[in-house]
């Protein structure tokens, strides 16, 4: 094939080529969460499946403080159907929705007169993120991959006016994730807010009118101090992090800078630097080619109310403040980039591809620190290590039996690269108290209890007692 004739097929499939390149970046930076095993709520949710029938995936529940039937019950039910306790393939179905997302970002870009450079420039920035860190490698939170799937679907149908689709892509959204309710007033800001909107918004308003009355009275949310509703200056904190974690600003930042200690809080974060450069130089960037465009100042808020809007549901929580939370929010920021981008004209492939790199470095920097601290790292490592120590040395136990688990010894905690924090009931959480040990024999008769080695129990000799102490040669 002549250069000539290898340039025109390249300009042919440039768009699935471009696509190509960026789910190979994506899964460069987020294969190893391919690996990681089930803990916490997955173990939960695998317990329900297993002894609940199909129809209670879709009640409302007082005890938990979600309603997601297709991304928590339906999602592992399919898994465990087709991968039983084989996370890998849960992982796969996380992947292929992640990157039906990034497609969908560029489709709707398009949609809203985007260009096609710049809206695949955009789908990089969001599929290379650093905020998809968690809906990646936890299966618990999977609503914050799926749900984008639904609700960009909505979106895009809405726009092209594809109503009846719309609607319907909109129940599944809300089945997924209750971030669905922010589709209707970010279709608000981009169609504006009229009569002829109005109208046809009609009836996702009335299925979202009756979900709330359903969520929060019929329903009621359990009550929690994670979940506590904070006002005043707590509220501008926690967009403050919202908006620099969209930029690849690691999380853990969130937990070492404080603004009431503005002086030991700079002295903390500098040893951090390697990792804080890349992202600060990103956020000047992107606060220069919004001011420097001159954009319309209703199109730069439309942006940001948008950004805002996609976060809204969990901006009031001071305590509950996530990364995962912006794979809708974080949407309106980068189109806000995209019309600063359009307006100045920066076509220039050279210019592009320098900010394209610094943000998939920086990207593959916070995300290299994340893997090394984040607790769910951590906790997937304890689930699996001493589910697999467990299983070896238990093939079946009896019906009623008892699983006394002590932490383990530092040499197979090492080995198996986890922590077990004194304080902190890592064990018991990480297999969910009573539902990894019932998962993995198919026994709702099993008990487990979480102990230490100075604490001695004692039991009925009724029952049969397995003992759990990891080491290594045991």
């Amino acid at each position: 094939m002549g250069i000539p004739k290898l340039k025109k097929t390249i300009s042919k499939y440039q768009i699935p080529l471009a696509f190509l390149g960026i789910f190979a970046a994506s899964f460069y930076l987020y294969y190893p969460s391919l690996s990681y095993y089930f803990f916490q709520d997955d173990w939960f949710v695998l317990n329900w499946v297993r002894t609940d029938d199909f129809w209670s995936f879709f009640k409302f529940r007082t005890d938990i403080i979600y309603w997601r039937p297709l991304t928590m019950p339906i999602f592992f039910k399919i898994g465990q159907v087709f991968f039983d306790l084989k996370p890998f393939g849960y992982h796969l179905i996380v992947f292929f929705f992640h990157f039906l997302n990034i497609i969908l970002v560029y489709i709707l870009f398009r949609t809203l007169k985007v260009s096609k450079k710049i809206s695949l420039m955009s789908s990089f920035l969001y599929g290379t993120a650093a905020f998809h860190f968690v809906p990646l490698s936890w299966l618990s939170t999977t609503s914050y991959v799926i749900g984008p799937t639904f609700i960009l679907s909505t979106l895009i149908l809405f726009l092209t006016q594809k109503i009846i689709f719309s609607f319907t892509f909109f129940l599944f959204a809300l089945a997924a994730s209750e971030f669905t309710l922010i589709a209707i007033p970010i279709l608000l800001i981009l169609k504006g807010i009229n009569k002829p909107t109005l109208k046809k918004l009609l009836p996702c308003l009335i299925i979202s009118i009756f979900y709330l009355i359903a969520r929060f009275f019929i329903f009621p949310l359990p009550r929690t101090d994670q979940y506590e509703i904070g006002f005043g200056p707590r509220i501008l904190t926690n967009l403050f992090w919202y908006f620099v974690w969209t930029f690849n600003i690691p999380e853990k930042m969130s937990t070492i800078f404080f603004f009431s200690k503005p002086k030991s809080s700079i002295i903390a974060s500098l040893q951090f630097i390697r990792y804080l450069i890349l992202p600060i130089i990103l956020i000047i960037t992107f606060l220069f080619t919004v001011f420097l465009s001159e954009l319309n100042f209703k199109k730069i808020i439309k942006g940001v109310e948008w950004f805002i809007l996609g976060i809204s549901p969990v901006l009031l929580l001071p305590k509950h403040a996530f990364p995962m939370y912006l794979t809708v929010g974080a949407i309106g920021l980068f189109y806000l980039f995209a019309l600063s981008l359009e307006k100045l004209q920066i076509k220039n492939n050279l210019l592009l591809l320098m900010f394209s790199t610094i943000w998939i470095i920086s990207s593959y920097l916070t995300l290299s620190f994340t893997k090394e601290t984040h607790w769910t790292v951590n906790e997937q490592a304890i689930s699996k290590a001493y589910l697999g120590y467990i299983v070896n040395k238990v093939e079946k136990p009896a019906a009623d039996s008892l699983f006394v688990l002590k932490p383990a010894d530092i040499d197979f905690s090492q080995k198996h690269g986890f922590t077990l924090i004194e304080t902190e009931e890592n064990v018991k959480q990480s297999l969910n108290d009573q539902d990894a040990i019932q998962v993995i024999y198919n026994d709702s008769s099993l008990k487990s209890i979480y102990t230490t080695h100075q604490r001695e129990l004692t039991f009925p000799s009724s029952i049969e007692i397995f003992e759990i102490n990891p080491r290594i040669n045991d």
